[in-house]
């Protein structure tokens, strides 16, 4: 009789103490996980060092990190050139981590956990710190926690963390042990743990958003991110958000459609490019930036919502501030 080989659920191990000191930062830099591309800008606040361990548990990843003091920064531009777009649950097991994400200040001491959606910019600093994360790709956050538009820097404290740390302290250590069969039902309970913390915690006003409200500001985060692409078209727009074109037109026939609406953003960036006389961005270039099909594009539409063309704004806005037009 042969006996089944077990299998347990497998864990990624990586670690720069083997290195030398002066190469862990920069090997840190060159891995490839969770992604070939650099996630965040970032600058150490002291001799580098981490371990990182991580497991697939069904839709999700769990994380275990310990990684030396680092300064974290996730720009606009970044967001645009990448297609990592999760909500991550960031739990501080020890160390502190305080910052900005996009406009909203957060403190998150030991204990406490906070909300990350790496769709949004964002700017903090961390100490020392071991922590474990949960990285849900946006189309499951939303199916469990519903509209995640108002997660980015929102922090819970530790009482209401209190199950969701067990858990993961819990999970941590059985990993090496558990069968993969396993997996996917850990991973639901992550899921499960998240979504309650995530309602006792978060305003009652997200409650209280309609599908369509909830589908347009979806769309909006979406089309703010690619909005200087060519591959933002409404059928990706559909493909990514998982809706049918008739949906995500009822969602924006305010704007009188939605192919309006994204012309009307792409026109509202290029004229506080063309107001920035300090910069002085050609205007071919912004066309080309905002995914206008060439300048003349981005004439005609600039012209047809504001009345003037491009270099007729720049110089206007150069009369108002210097008395004297601007070269275009």
């Amino acid at each position: 009789m042969t006996l089944q080989t077990r299998q347990t659920i497998p864990i990624l191990r990586y670690s720069t103490d083997h290195l030398p000191e002066q190469q862990r930062y920069e090997e840190w830099l060159r891995r490839d996980w969770p992604r070939t591309e650099p996630i965040y800008r970032t600058e150490r606040t002291e001799p580098f060092n981490t371990r990182w361990e991580s497991a697939q548990l069904g839709p999700v990843i769990f994380v275990y990190t310990e990684i030396t003091g680092m300064h974290w920064e996730r720009r606009a531009e970044d967001i645009r050139s990448s297609d990592f777009d999760p909500i991550i649950v960031s739990m501080m097991i020890d160390g502190l981590a305080q910052g900005d994400l996009d406009g909203r200040a957060f403190r998150e001491p030991s204990g406490t956990l906070h909300f990350h959606d790496l769709g949004r910019p964002s700017l903090h600093v961390s100490t020392a710190s071991r922590t474990y994360a949960i990285v849900m790709p946006r189309p499951v956050a939303e199916e469990w926690i519903g509209p995640v538009y108002d997660l980015h820097g929102l922090v819970v404290e530790e009482e209401p963390a209190a199950m969701l740390f067990s858990h993961a302290a819990q999970t941590h250590k059985a990993l090496p042990r558990l069968d993969i069969a396993a997996a996917e039902r850990l991973g639901r309970t992550f899921l499960e743990l998240i979504a309650i913390a995530a309602a006792e915690v978060r305003p009652r006003e997200a409650a209280r958003v309609s599908p369509e409200a909830a589908l347009r500001r979806r769309a909006e985060e979406e089309i703010e991110r690619r909005l200087g692409s060519t591959s933002l078209t409404v059928a990706w727009l559909c493909d990514r958000l998982g809706v049918s074109r008739a949906r995500l037109f009822r969602a924006f026939q305010s704007e009188a459609g939605i192919h309006t609406y994204i012309l009307r953003q792409r026109l509202e960036r290029a004229r506080t490019a063309l107001a920035d006389l300090d910069r002085g961005e050609p205007i071919g270039t912004i066309a080309h930036r905002l995914g206008f099909s060439d300048p003349g594009h981005l004439s005609r539409s600039f012209r047809a919502r504001f009345g003037m063309s491009p270099r007729d704004y720049r110089q206007l806005v150069s009369a108002n501030s210097t008395g004297s037009p601007a070269e275009a």
